[in-house]
């Protein structure tokens, strides 16, 4: 598993955009943030709602400072009390994001990481500078290869105020579910988990509802907080 690559630096890193909207999954739902969305993925999900972002490399050269500029430009003009740092998968970015997360954390914004969770060694790092991290877990039957093991060493590095979302399409299977549950059994600390079925995109649908209500009971058994929550974002038309 690919732990970090040469994509960036403390001063610069490829952005795809800078902007304010609602929060549409996980615990933050609606809650107004400002997104700073990085360039490049070590994963090809088939139900990424941001296939743009996942070549490497895709954004523009932007510097630390720039990034600065834009979300202290939103920060001015309306309340936020979190940045999102989001892709792509930003933890290829570790030493452009350290010091940009200790920088809003100077401006009184709180850090909301979002993740695909296959990268613990970034994870670690920036783990004491994070008040929230969104990390996926991703099935075999959605990305074509396993990432059990990166999944389980990731939770160990990730740090309090970790959620896990599982994206569930109608090829999801009882067994891929079952060893998401072993995962979050095996947690130093038991993150809260959100099912979330798949938006629509392509050829993928989402997991049938029966199905995914039958996840949630056997999620139940396993995790003490369980929620079943879709992407609100496109149902509301916002980026």
């Amino acid at each position: 598993m690919i732990e970090t690559l040469k994509l960036s630096d403390e001063t610069r890193a490829r952005v795809v955009e800078v902007f304010s909207s609602l929060q549409g999954e996980g615990p933050c739902l609606g809650e107004r943030q400002i997104f700073v969305r990085l360039g490049g993925c070590n994963l090809r999900c088939d139900y990424c709602d941001e296939p743009g972002t996942i070549p490497i490399p895709s954004g523009t050269v932007r510097s630390a400072e720039e990034v600065k500029d834009a979300i202290s430009g939103f920060a001015r003009r309306r309340a936020h009390r979190a940045v999102s740092w989001t892709g792509g998968e930003p933890l290829l970015h570790p030493r452009f994001l350290m010091p940009l997360m200790r920088w809003a954390r100077r401006k009184g914004l709180a850090n909301h990481l979002e993740t695909n969770g296959t990268l613990p060694g970034p994870m670690a790092a920036l783990a004491p500078l994070c008040d929230a991290v969104g990390m996926d877990i991703k099935l075999p039957s959605s990305t074509g290869r396993e990432t059990w093991a990166a999944h389980r060493d990731f939770l160990r590095a990730a740090p309090p105020g970790t959620f896990v979302k599982v994206v569930l399409s109608d090829r999801s299977t009882e067994d891929e579910w079952r060893k998401v549950l072993e995962l979050a059994r095996g947690a130093p600390r038991p993150p809260r988990l959100y099912l979330q079925p798949a938006t629509p995109i392509g050829t993928v649908r989402p997991i049938p509802a029966a199905r995914c209500l039958r996840f949630e009971a056997l999620a139940r058994r396993a995790v003490k907080e369980v929620f079943v929550r879709p992407q609100w974002h496109h149902l509301w038309g916002l980026p």
